[in-house]
């Protein structure tokens, strides 16, 4: 190969194929070595390692051709089918092959970005996803990197429930609080489980912060300027205290022995009515202003809220 002339900037480094001939062959019982590694075992793990990178490469890879694929109905051959396509080539439904087409674009960029190769759990990217929709992908996997880095300095284990907490914070959040240790430390910390009362009903884990409710906003349940109660449906909200009353004495004619349920009817009102909030919050108007105790409170009751169905569907 002739010298490259003189006053040119260097060539960019280019990877060499990586080759299964590459990996150390694995012992047949496990090693007692101690200590740091020798410069031997280093390069053979800097082996090992880069097979992980490899493996989130031909990944989204993988993804992207089963996308083209689908995208110009390059299976139609003979008149076969996607699911038909699907089932010969992956072994696996329709829905299952879309929703690994749908990660791709942000697998791409987490292999991508990633300094160190590390393996990324399917799990991970798919809780990522509303993430990516909100923020973009580049952000979104400039984050999942950077928390990854951050709970490996420190040795903490990096959960799905942990990356959903990181998307749940990047709801309220402006694009550079993302890459924080705060938002990192908010999203790894253990958070409170909720409690059982002795007769094994659930007991509220939280109390609301007065600082969640924005001033007067009817799509909170706000007293609005002519003395009336806001809601998404249109009807009179009432207070937790009067809900609880209702619940704790019912009467024959609001519970008929083969009546509904109170219990169910408040979740399905509370469920109406966080709905009815989610509007205010997702476009953008009620949290623009806000105080950063107020969007704070905003997160940890929201998060309190999710908790308590999650736990309440793992008991089902």
């Amino acid at each position: 190969m002739d010298p490259q002339p003189p006053g040119l900037p260097p060539e960019p480094y280019r990877p060499q194929p990586f080759t299964q001939d590459l990996l150390p062959e694995p012992k047949e019982k496990e090693t007692d070595a101690e200590g740091n590694l020798t410069p031997e075992e280093a390069a053979e793990l800097g082996h090992c390692e880069a097979a992980f990178g490899n493996a989130n490469k031909a990944e989204w890879m993988k993804w992207k051709a089963a996308h083209a694929v689908r995208s110009r109905r390059l299976y139609r051959q003979d008149g076969r089918t996607w699911p038909d396509y699907c089932q010969d080539k992956f072994g696996d439904s329709e829905s299952e092959v879309n929703r690994r087409i749908q990660q791709w674009p942000l697998l791409k960029a987490i292999t991508e970005q990633q300094g160190l190769p590390r393996s990324i759990p399917d799990s991970h990217v798919q809780r990522l996803l509303p993430m990516a929709k909100q923020h973009g992908e580049d952000l979104t996997a400039r984050a999942y990197v950077a928390l990854r880095v951050w709970a490996a300095d420190r040795r903490h284990r990096v959960t799905a429930d942990v990356v959903s907490e990181l998307v749940g914070l990047a709801q309220a959040a402006e694009p550079p609080a993302l890459t924080t240790a705060n938002t990192f430390q908010l999203a790894i910390e253990p958070k409170p489980k909720p409690k059982r009362s002795s007769s094994g009903q659930k007991q509220h884990a939280y109390e609301p912060s007065p600082t969640v409710a924005v001033e007067g906003h009817p799509n909170l349940g706000d007293p609005d300027p002519d003395g009336g109660t806001g809601s998404a449906t249109g009807g009179t909200h009432q207070g937790p205290e009067a809900e609880d009353t209702a619940i704790a004495h019912p009467g024959a004619d609001e519970q008929p022995e083969n009546g509904p349920n109170p219990l169910t009817e408040q979740a399905a009102h509370a469920s109406a009515h966080l709905d009815g909030m989610r509007l205010g919050f997702t476009d953008g108007q009620l949290l623009h202003h806000a105080r950063t105790d107020t969007l704070k409170a905003i997160m940890e009751t929201a998060l309190a809220i999710a908790e308590a169905a999650e736990a309440e569907l793992k008991d089902r």
